[in-house]
């Protein structure tokens, strides 16, 4: 090269590549970048004084009662694992605490309690009243040598008109994230807990083995108990904010975004001001207008007309929001945040910060082998794995990587693309021949890193199966994987063998057994599949298929599997005032509608039909396939009217009678299968009315397993799809709706996702401890009601943090 030229475009590429990293709007995220290595020598660092608990411990206190100061421990219990004591080491009130203590592993699995064990440590209430109270104060100290994820359980107990826990065990249940080594100052506001007749509260040390820096116990001290009434609480429940909030997306907006807000301001100003965020100038102000809609009176803001990129403020009377952005790649950021989650997620790897290379001994055993089986990414706080989960986290990776590589962002698709990488990794090695893989297993411990140990058995065994349904979807993953790899032939052209090998293994089973051959024990979230999803997923991978090879069998198998989705659509309007029509049934026998309570795929049909749009425009059926699409595209428009001022996608429409279709009824139902039919009618009834035989519900029928993070964002997904086919701006405008609901344009003003924004409360983190970019399973509706319950009890399954709603996040921002 010329000496000359050299140094020059060195210094170009030093150029593009600033300006690419300074295409991110949020100056701070780019330093963290830079400072992490680009999420690689550390994790981008936590901010907790934009979250939740930080606000909320600055609330004005009303009235304080003093219920325990540990000077006297007598009137607390011990269960369980390891002990408890009075200790005059550390305190806050007086000269004691109560401390727990427990051994970070045991010899044996416990009769009681979680993981290998529980310490419980209870205080007896007696039945009081606490209403007047809405809540806990309270201090802890953790000495837990070596830990990286500390927290400790608080949970509360009612024996009055309403029972808590509940009989799923849900209600009542609190994890506390801590800092190690010093006194975290922490509360839980109880306003949407029943308390009318309290009989005990207790903390808790849940054990899940030693992860590799770990000392031998666990060590808790609580002191100042207290009972407290603070000034505007949280609205925990409806569709009404609390006083003084104006609800927005706290990530911001894209400049092309529909931008509006929900006012609910003391004194009801008439208009509101948007304001630069550094210099507080007024950029736009706008009236604030009454909106009566199907779930209440609302005041709300539009600022879409504000197209200029920058940070900004929303200010209604006295009122303030915390700073957004405006900015064409808004949804970037997040992106980021959610491959730190997902590394942190890693299964088998060193992560700093969090965990070294775990769970080393699980294994499965096949054909007389033992086989070595970690890798790819935890499905959740609990540390289980899936399979296909992590196949589906690399789809979502691959096609954000390629919108970042559209949008000339090179640092960020490289990265996209390393993550990718490391899920397909595993999904290679979870093949074991002839179809059969290893496919799921659940561990809820840090593993001893021994084989034949106890640690190994029951749920933690890695379950093998040859499964059809998810040798289809692997082989369309690894048929796109291989299309976005143009740096190594080799794991190129390997991919592209398995993918023809996965397909056949998958065609060659469900020819023989058809939709029988599910696995619906212990075989993950696929086993929920209905018949139609079933068949749009056997028509999406042979697209894949068709695009990777050319051949045009898969292009045949494609359009031959789509006719079964097709003939499950429905084409005939209801007979309500807006004659819906254009949703799925599960099957042809037309009983239940398809629904998702928890994972979701609802996506799989507008994926499908689009695949086939794109790799067959010339095809005979393709003014059928666009027809499907525009039909359920109309039914998404409709159904958006029933959900304003917020955009929510709503569940869907529902059959009364769908429970007596118990095979479809229970398949989609997680912790339950049978004796819903009273809860059933009760949820159903509390939906909105479109005739006589339908209910449209904004929140699935659900039971144990709630939460619609997941749920909202896949149908999202298929509205994205369908506005990015239709070329339809509307579908566009509730795809992203979705993206607002989960960070702050939802009742309660937060963030769902740990970092992202602002408002963002602790969640259930577990094992892996607090991490940006986390994001839970979802919203959850209380009890059989159809409203939004989002309360500060942190607990499973609701605020679990979850790969599924991480890779929906991903594949439907990739859409922006």
């Amino acid at each position: 090269m010329n000496p000359i030229l050299k140094p020059l475009l060195a210094t170009l590429a030093a150029l593009f590549c600033t300006h690419v990293l300074l295409a991110q709007p949020d100056p701070k995220l780019k330093q963290e970048l830079l400072q992490t290595g680009y999420i690689h020598q550390s994790l981008l660092p936590l901010d907790p004084s934009k979250g939740f608990e930080a606000m909320g411990i600055k609330k004005k206190v009303l009235h304080t009662v003093m219920l325990c100061d540990m000077e006297d421990i007598g009137v607390w219990t011990h269960k369980g694992i390891g002990s408890i004591r009075q200790t005059a080491e550390r305190s806050k009130s007086g000269k004691y605490s109560l401390r727990l203590a427990a051994p970070a592993t045991s010899p044996t699995l416990p009769d009681w309690g979680l993981g290998r064990g529980t310490c419980l440590a209870s205080f007896n209430v007696g039945g009081a009243n606490w209403e007047k109270y809405n809540r806990l104060k309270f201090y802890i100290y953790p000495d837990c040598e070596g830990a990286r994820s500390i927290y400790l359980n608080l949970y509360v107990e009612n024996d009055g008109v309403t029972k808590v826990p509940d009989k799923y065990g849900r209600e009542g249940y609190h994890e506390i994230n801590l800092k190690n080594g010093e006194w975290n100052e922490c509360f839980v506001e109880m306003t949407g807990l029943a308390r009318d007749k309290v009989t005990k509260i207790s903390f808790a040390i849940e054990t899940f083995g030693k992860e590799l820096t770990m000392g031998d116990s666990l060590k808790f001290d609580v002191d100042a108990v207290e009972l407290q009434t603070v000034d505007n609480p949280e609205t925990v429940r409806g569709w009404t904010p609390a006083r003084d909030r104006i609800i927005f997306s706290t990530s911001g907006y894209r400049v092309g975004s529909e931008k509006s807000a929900i006012i609910n301001v003391t004194g009801n100003p008439a208009a509101f001001q948007v304001k630069d965020a550094q210099t507080g100038r007024v950029v736009y102000t706008g009236k604030v207008r009454e909106q009566q809609t199907n779930i209440g009176s609302f005041r709300t803001a539009d600022f879409s007309d504000l197209k200029t990129e920058g940070q900004y403020i929303i200010q209604a009377g006295t009122v303030q929001t915390m700073p957004f952005y405006i900015h064409k790649d808004v949804w970037d950021n997040s992106a980021w945040r959610m491959i730190n989650f997902l590394y942190a997620e890693r299964c088998g790897y060193p992560v700093p910060g969090k965990h070294g290379a775990c769970h080393t001994d699980l294994h499965a055993d096949f054909e007389g082998k033992t086989i070595p089986i970690n890798g790819g990414w935890h499905d959740a706080a609990d540390m289980s794995q899936q399979t296909l989960q992590t196949g589906e986290i690399s789809l979502s990776l691959f096609e954000m990587a390629a919108r970042a590589k559209e949008k000339n962002n090179l640092q960020l698709y490289n990265r996209l693309m390393e993550e990718a990488l490391w899920g397909m990794d595993f999904v290679m090695r979870s093949r074991l021949g002839n179809g059969y893989r290893a496919q799921t297993w659940g561990t809820n411990l840090w593993t001893d890193r021994a084989i034949g140990t106890i640690d190994d058995s029951a749920r933690r065994s890695v379950l093998v199966f040859n499964g059809a349904l998810e040798n289809f979807l692997l082989a369309g993953i690894e048929a796109y994987a291989s299309q976005m790899i143009n740096n190594d032939d080799a794991l190129k052209q390997n991919l592209r063998k398995i993918a023809i090998e996965d397909f056949g293994f998958a065609l060659d089973r469900f020819e023989k057994l058809g939709y029988a051959e599910l696995n619906k024990k212990g075989g993950g979230h696929a086993g929920m599949a209905s018949q139609s999803q079933y068949m749009a997923n056997i028509s999406w991978a042979a697209s894949m298929l068709y695009q990777l090879t050319g051949e045009k069998k898969y292009a045949d198998e494609a359009v031959k599997a789509i006719q079964y989705t097709l003939q499950c659509q429905r084409t005939e309007p209801i007979k309500d005032k807006d004659g819906l029509s254009g949703f799925f049934y599960r099957d042809l026998d037309k009983r239940s509608i398809v629904h998702y309570t928890h994972q979701s795929r609802d996506y799989a049909y507008m994926e499908a039909l689009a695949a086939l749009c794109e790799t067959q425009p010339k095809h005979a059926d393709y003014g059928k396939w666009i027809r499907s699409m525009t039909l359920y595209g109309t039914y998404l428009k409709k159904i958006m009217q029933y959900v304003q001022p917020y955009g929510m996608v709503p569940s869907g429409v529902y059959h009364r009678d769908e429970v007596k279709d118990s095979a479809n009824f229970y398949a989609v139902q997680v912790g339950i299968r049978s004796g819903a039919g009273a809860d059933y009618k009760e949820q159903y009834e509390n939906g909105i009315r479109l005739d006589e035989e339908h209910r449209l519900r904004i929140f699935p029928v659900w039971f144990s397993f709630k939460g619609n993070g997941a749920v909202s964002l896949s149908t999202g997904k298929a509205a994205a799809i369908c506005g990015r086919i239709l070329k339809d701006k509307t579908l566009m405008d509730i795809a992203e709706q979705q993206l607002f609901w989960i960070v702050g344009k939802n009742p309660f003003g937060q963030s769902l996702i740990y970092g992202e924004g602002s408002n963002y409360p602790q969640l259930y983190t577990a094992l892996p401890g607090e991490t940006v970019g986390s994001i839970p399973v979802g919203m959850q509706s209380y009890f059989n009601e159809d409203r939004p319950y989002w309360t500060q009890f942190n607990t499973a399954t609701y605020k679990e943090v979850w790969g599924a709603p991480a890779a929906r996040w991903l594949m439907l921002v990739a859409e922006f």
